[in-house]
């Protein structure tokens, strides 16, 4: 599943030169990432039901992609 690009927007006229340095701004440091493939993994989770959604968090809670060892408990 993929999502569709969405058309550009005309700039819209500010009157304040923060707001247009900010709105630019952003747009250079986040673009790029919001044009990437959002993982196929992330996609069944937002789609599949319950049950899938259950099976798919048990398969990560027994191999997490980025795991942190644990504290010992006392």
């Amino acid at each position: 599943m993929t999502l569709r690009p969405r058309p550009p927007r005309a700039e819209e006229p500010s009157a304040d030169p923060f707001d247009l340095w900010l709105r630019r701004s952003v747009h250079q440091a986040y673009d790029a990432v919001l044009e990437e493939q959002v993982p196929e993994d992330l996609l069944r989770l937002c789609s599949d039901s319950r049950t899938e959604w259950v099976a798919m968090k048990e398969r990560w809670l027994k191999d997490p992609p980025m795991a942190k060892p644990r504290a010992r408990q006392r």
